[in-house]
């Protein structure tokens, strides 16, 4: 009988409970706290760290846009490296099976950007069957941003094995 009288009294008093919890719960239960003051201040500019970060780094941000001179809607990104060589930059880009005469390489607004097409060969062999076909065949598209101190002025270009290579001099 005991048992039931204190169950009956806890399930009774289980919604008041429950009422002052969601209290607590949407006030801030350390606001008072002197403890959790330094806590609240570095939260504080951590989100102003964060908010200006994100400011900056998006306003500053150059997006190039695709040209719609490329015939097909799909384009492979050319895989590039660039290195910094002392005197000039070095970019390297991967072009399997592109030939020499099918890449244009242009430079507008400090941005470069190296275009290439690749076509499937036009011969007609009659009983021939393609069983596996993996290699690429359509547009390679790269754009990047130049450094400041970049002359593409006078940029040169060569081409040999698939692989593009571009060399930029420096401002002096």
């Amino acid at each position: 009988m005991f048992k039931k009288i204190i169950t009956t009294a806890l399930l009774a008093s289980l919604p008041i409970v429950t009422l002052n919890a969601d209290s607590n719960i949407t006030k801030n239960p350390f606001a008072n706290d002197p403890m959790f003051k330094d806590f609240q201040k570095l939260q504080a500019d951590m989100n102003k760290i964060f908010e200006n970060f994100h400011k900056e780094f998006f306003n500053n941000i150059t997006i190039p846009k695709i040209p719609i001179n490329l015939d097909s809607g799909f384009s492979v990104s050319v895989k590039t490296d660039v290195i910094d060589k002392g005197d000039y930059y070095e970019v390297k880009a991967d072009l399997p099976g592109v030939e020499e005469k099918a890449i244009k390489v242009n430079v507008k607004d400090n941005i470069l950007s190296i275009e290439a097409k690749t076509e499937k060969s036009k011969e007609d062999k009659k009983d021939n069957k393609i069983i596996k076909q993996e290699r690429f065949v359509g547009n390679f598209y790269r754009a990047m941003s130049l450094p400041s101190d970049a002359n593409s002025d006078k940029m040169t270009t060569s081409y040999k094995n698939g692989v593009l290579t571009v060399n930029i001099p420096k401002k002096k």
